[in-house]
């Protein structure tokens, strides 16, 4: 090694040293006077306001920025009184004081001067708030004379006589653009928009002018696919060809293509950016089939039933027309089924159809010794307009061989049954419901020597409402009633068989008394059945964990033949757990008409309504 090289070397070596000894000294400079920062406090206001100072403050968003230094800290501390009144324009306050603005350094708090702390204190009075005195809101284009537009202007958030609020003054635009793309004024805009403050009167004027443009409308629907005939996919539109768009019927238009069982995929696009002269947009949508057979399977367990269990098949689409067929077996202890379904879509609408049934079913209980029921039925399927409200009617005959034995009564009765039913239900979530309800009521019968060997005429009521209490409660009020005649039309009530007859008590009725047990006895004090029904509860359910409840519950109720019987009643304590497999209910109640008020546990599962 060359002179020249030991020179280089030694020269590297002194240089390294040199940056370790520099390193040194500014790790204990560091440490002995750590970078400065600063303790804030804001007084006068709070909640938003607090919250909206705080994110408008430099001081406080860079309280512990790493290059903070004395001059920084002083020249953020005088800007803060104008950051301050910006902070709290958007709330109304336009006359704000700052009371009091004060900065202490660290050598002048007591404290060790190695922490290197400054204090920013700020005392903020808000005065008065500024009251909107006029909103003007001009609507031009076609939208001028759109009565939900209307209906809108007149239930915006700015109101007259209140305390400016610019998130209210945001919202209200927010709410007339998207109202617009939601009706189809998709080239709207504001021309306008305006908060005039009058310093003198302190009164803020909002002026809002917004121009919709045209209204489009649907076009010409495309239907992308090779299977369905062209008649089976149109029951589908929620509109028709020239119908001035909303975003809403085409939601409606392709939730019922998926929720249907025909479809694997949907897709719908409307073509904006092709509209004719006339505004109207072509609609393409695009279908894939779902795999013909579905199967499935179910398990579960009831206090009334025992464990149960179902299998069923359903072929989705038979032909291009959209005919269905199933076939479903049930079984648990007391009763065994199996029916069969087909569907045939018929009318314009998609819930207009046609349904063939077939079945079978036994049942052994404590109370019904035998029943054993054939049954072939038709009904249509269809929902009927009333006073606003979208029931599904169910208009149907059915025949029914039934053997049975309950009680001392025998029979073999051969009903032919003309049948009427209708519902209404509306849930924000039918497995867990916080608001909604559904009723039911149906009328069936049968007349002797017309098809039957008995007569009776049957109405039954059904009604459960669900409602939110405060924030973890709900209420749970449900009813029954059913009504039988019998005398008038020449018939006897040993003539009708269990199926037809009346009975409470159980899970889903009066809790606290075993399944079916409550009805009118024989001579002998064995159960048959009743003609009338009528049964109420009221339930209040509160929930202590996401998925657990606490319930507790009042029943009253009876199966009858006379009004003037008096009826049962039950009360109990529940817990409730929204399990992946649906919601289980496990309830613990009291017969409070029986002697000594025996306990009784009931466990359901399934959803609210």
């Amino acid at each position: 090694m060359t002179s020249f090289q030991h020179s280089q070397l030694f020269n590297m070596f002194l240089l390294t040293i040199r940056l370790f000894i520099t390193l040194f000294f500014l790790l204990l400079c560091n440490s002995l006077y750590a970078n400065p920062t600063v303790q804030i406090q804001i007084k006068g206001v709070k909640g938003k306001l607090l919250k909206n100072v705080s994110a408008y403050l430099s001081l406080e968003q860079q309280k512990e920025h790493p290059r903070l230094s004395k001059a920084r800290i002083q020249r953020l501390h005088k800007q803060a009184p104008e950051e301050i009144k910006q902070a709290l324009q958007p709330f109304g306050y336009y006359r704000i004081t700052i009371t009091e603005q004060a900065l202490i350094p660290p050598d002048e708090q007591g404290h060790d001067k190695e922490k290197v702390v400054w204090q920013a204190k700020y005392v903020i009075d808000l005065g008065k708030p500024l009251k909107i005195q006029n909103v003007e809101v001009n609507i031009k284009g076609d939208a001028e004379q759109d009565s939900i537009f209307k209906k809108q202007i007149a239930n915006l958030p700015l109101k007259i006589g209140d305390t400016l609020n610019h998130a209210d003054y945001e919202k209200t635009k927010r709410i007339l653009r998207n109202l617009a793309e939601e009706r189809g004024y998709f080239n709207a805009q504001f021309t306008k928009n305006e908060i005039r403050i009058d310093e003198k009167t302190y009164t803020a004027h909002i002026l809002l002018d917004f121009d919709s443009k045209r209204h489009y409308k649907f076009g010409q629907v495309t239907f992308n696919q090779d299977f369905f005939n062209e008649s089976l996919l149109q029951r589908f539109l929620t509109f028709k060809t020239g119908d001035f768009y909303t975003g809403n019927q085409l939601l409606t238009f392709k939730n019922l293509l998926t929720n249907s069982e025909y479809f694997d995929k949907v897709d719908v696009e409307v073509a904006r950016s092709s509209p004719g002269d006339d505004l109207q947009l072509p609609v393409n949508v695009i279908l894939e089939p779902r795999k013909q057979d579905k199967y499935s399977a179910g398990i579960g367990y009831g206090t009334d039933t025992g464990a149960r269990g179902s299998l069923e098949w359903k072929r989705r689409y038979i032909n291009r027309d959209g005919h269905q067929i199933s076939a479903k077996t049930e079984w648990s202890k007391i009763r065994r089924s199996v029916t069969t379904r087909y569907s045939i879509p018929i009318g314009q609408t998609v819930d207009n159809y046609l349904e063939l049934t077939a079945g079978y079913k036994e049942e052994h209980t404590d109370i019904i010794d035998e029943s054993e029921i054939f049954l072939v039925g038709i009904s249509l399927h269809h929902s009927r307009t009333l006073f606003d409200f979208k029931l599904s009617e169910i208009i149907g005959i059915e025949y029914r061989d039934e053997k049975y034995a309950i009680g001392s009564d025998t029979g073999h009765a051969k009903l032919l049954m003309p049948n009427i039913n209708w519902s209404y239900l509306k849930a924000d979530n039918r497995i867990y419901t916080l608001r909604g309800y559904k009723i039911e009521f149906g009328v069936r019968g049968a007349l002797n020597n017309f098809g039957s060997n008995a007569s009776f005429l049957q109405s039954r009521l059904n009604a459960k409402f669900i409602r939110q209490l405060f924030k973890n409660g709900r209420i749970i009020a449900r009813g029954e009633f059913g009504y039988s005649t019998i005398a008038l039309l020449e018939g006897e009530f040993n003539d009708l068989p269990p199926s037809i007859r009346f009975f409470s008590g159980g899970d889903r009725s009066v809790r606290g008394y075993d399944y079916q047990t409550l009805a009118p006895k024989n001579l002998e004090g064995r159960v048959i059945g009743g003609k009338n029904l009528l049964v109420g509860s009221l339930e209040y359910e509160h929930k202590i964990l996401e998925k657990w409840s606490l319930a507790v519950f009042y029943d009253v109720g009876d199966a009858f033949n006379e009004f003037t019987e008096k009826l049962k009643h039950g009360a109990g304590v529940g817990v409730r757990w929204l399990s992946p497999v649906g919601l289980i209910r496990f309830d613990v109640a009291t017969a409070l008409s029986e002697e000594g008020t025996p306990l009784r546990l009931h466990i359901t599962i399934g959803p609210d309504l």
